[in-house]
């Protein structure tokens, strides 16, 4: 069934139920779909254009400014305000973009280039007033092979790629997540507006009548906010980036906070892993389920698998999962030719998921999508090399080429070379990815003209006004020369080292002194996959990233017995600098946050104690 249909109907059946909640209001079916039903009218008199930007912030607007456009039948294009505007222009061109929604709370950088570029429709007026039209049909008949919304991935020409998606797939994906007959839940919209999760967060919750609770950025980035949003309003389901899943249950073990109605729990992005503090989450929350989900921006979701029995039992590294209806998936080898079972392969997926292709790049398109020789499917290759087991699920066994996944974003490592070459400031470069900590890394090597002179800043500012954050390179290391084998291609084996050994820095390594520094820098380092972290090293030149900086406060605020603000491990950007803040903040006579009786000082002397333990056991 057409999903905007499905909506509908719950509007029919439910219309005065809570169904989308953020910082501001709380709204109702049918105040939703009335909203919505308003910027249609607004969007249709203005223009007959197919592609519609929205770039409102994550918000009840910005599901209505959704709602409106596949009410019409058209294409969403969903900017991210928080990539950098030089990417939005990119975007804005790559689609050929003529007409956006924007909130007249939007940045005045962003709605300066956007007004420059586009005509806008403030999505306020769009909405108005209530009228006696409200209730008039709105719903244009969509045809399945219509894009129903544009995600933008990363391309080897150093320009993102827009993807194509069709009405056909969501409407695919939305059915296989019918819900048996359950109590009505509450789902977080979590993923930025500029991921394909997004969609499967409002459509899987408003098409079977849930409520949607948006949280902001702020709140999803800070742990302890995420979490108390969670337990308040009673979330019940909640998808995250694969590598969030670790320091989400890490903080909400040390923090002792039970969240006894989620129920489930779905992640995808990167390889899933289960490690023993997820084990422990799951067995404390045994109502919980755990989801993995696969798909590339391609296909959105193809696979899941529900990780069933005891946490105990559970594999390291689960399977991505079984078919879902309307899906088929082949493991071929490079002449296209069936591996034998039990062998890898290179795996192509085909059915109603697919896309339609990247806009406006024909060769690409072709290249990506290509027709089964024996079936005459068209079919998608993924890059992924996988195994189908015993179970018919199958496992991921690794790339067949340079795109990977960082924090649940797809990265092609020649983009980023490509704007590290732009900065003007190398010779020659090149981007690895490693799995460094607790999440995957990218690493930039690169020559410069004067070599003893490092560019590192430079080129980190350069990109960071360039590339999303997700791009961004977490260690810059220089060298002589690009290595090459015997046979003229890059030798990654003998590149240095980075990561496990602490990188090159602005300062010299200093030595923690007393047990907090030291505990401080044993965190740090832990955190960041490296052997040591000195007293005076900045933690964004170690390597840190936003997902291992949200780690770290986690495991600080859980030794340290310490409400960390999100914004400290930035005010206070080394380790020397953070323990002076926490000690102060202890003598301070009215802190919150000072130790008041011997029992709690027993308590936290036991948990550094153990987490020194844990840390010599990882090292060793």
């Amino acid at each position: 069934m057409l999903f905007i249909k499905r909506f509908l109907d719950q509007v029919d059946e439910k219309p005065h139920l809570s169904a989308v909640a953020d910082q501001l209001r709380e709204i109702t079916y049918e105040q939703l779909c009335s909203r919505a039903r308003r910027a249609a009218r607004v969007i249709a008199k203005i223009s007959s254009e197919v592609m519609i930007g929205v770039a409102v912030n994550k918000s009840a607007d910005y599901v209505v400014s959704v709602l409106a456009v596949h009410l019409l039948g058209r294409t969403v294009v969903p900017l991210d305000s928080h990539c950098p505007i030089s990417r939005l222009k990119q975007m804005i061109t790559s689609v050929d973009l003529s007409l956006c929604l924007v909130s007249r709370c939007q940045e005045d950088k962003l709605t300066d280039m956007l007004q420059a570029s586009i005509r806008l429709i403030y999505i306020e007026d769009a909405i108005g007033e209530e009228d006696a039209n409200d209730n008039a049909e709105s719903t244009r008949s969509v045809e399945e092979e219509a894009p129903a919304y544009v995600v933008f991935t990363s391309g080897t020409t150093g320009k993102p790629k827009p993807v194509l998606m069709p009405y056909r797939a969501l409407n695919t994906l939305i059915d296989g997540m019918a819900k048996a007959t359950e109590p009505r839940g509450t789902t977080l919209l979590y993923a930025s507006q500029g991921f394909d999760v997004s969609f499967q967060e409002i459509y899987a919750t408003l098409c079977y009548g849930d409520r949607l609770l948006i949280v902001t950025d702020a709140q999803k980035k800070d742990l302890y906010a995420l979490t108390e949003q969670l337990s308040k309003e009673r979330v019940t389901r909640l998808f995250l980036p694969t590598s969030m899943l670790i320091p989400f249950v890490t903080f909400s073990l040390y923090e002792g906070v039970t969240l006894f109605d989620l129920s489930e729990v779905i992640v995808a992005g990167e390889q899933l892993k289960v490690t023993p503090i997820v084990r422990r989450w799951f067995k404390s929350h045994s109502r919980c389920r755990l989801i993995n989900h696969y798909g590339p921006s391609e296909t959105h979701v193809v696979m899941t698998c529900q990780l069933d029995n005891e946490p105990d039992d559970w594999p390291d590294l689960p399977p991505i999962g079984q078919l879902i209806a309307g899906s088929d998936a082949w493991l071929l080898d490079e002449r296209l030719q069936p591996v034998a079972t039990g062998c890898s392969g290179q795996l192509y997926i085909s059915g109603r998921s697919l896309a339609l292709g990247y806009y406006g790049m024909p060769e690409l398109t072709s290249k990506s999508f290509i027709t089964h020789p024996l079936t005459q499917e068209r079919m998608y290759n993924t890059g992924d090399i996988c195994v189908l087991n015993e179970r018919a699920q199958y496992e991921y066994k690794g790339r067949h080429d340079r795109q990977y996944k960082v924090r649940g974003y797809r990265v092609e490592l020649r983009e980023v070379e490509v704007a590290v070459l732009a900065s003007g400031l190398v010779d020659d470069c090149l981007v690895v990815a490693s799995q460094l900590g607790l999440t995957t890394s990218l690493i930039l090597y690169f020559t410069a003209p004067e070599r003893g002179q490092d560019f590192s800043l430079s080129l980190h500012s350069h990109l960071a006004a360039t590339l999303p954050e997700y791009m961004l390179p977490s260690f810059y290391r220089g060298i002589a020369d690009i290595p090459l084998n015997q046979n003229g291609k890059i030798d990654t084996a003998k590149l240095p080292q980075v990561g496990g050994v602490r990188p090159r820095l602005s300062s010299n390594y200093v030595e923690p002194q007393g047990q907090l520094e030291t505990l401080v820098c044993e965190l740090a380092a832990e955190c960041f996959g490296l052997d040591r972290i000195g007293a005076n090293d900045n933690f964004m030149e170690a390597g840190a990233n936003s997902f291992t900086l949200i780690s770290m406060l986690a495991e600080l605020r859980h030794v340290l017995g310490h409400s960390f603000r999100q914004t400290d491990l930035f005010e206070f950007p080394t380790p020397r600098l953070l323990c002076g803040n926490v000690q102060r903040s202890k003598e301070a006579p009215e802190s919150k946050n000072s130790i008041a009786s011997d029992t709690k000082r027993k308590l936290r002397s036991a948990a550094i104690h153990n987490t020194h333990g844990r840390m010599r056991g990882r090292h060793a």
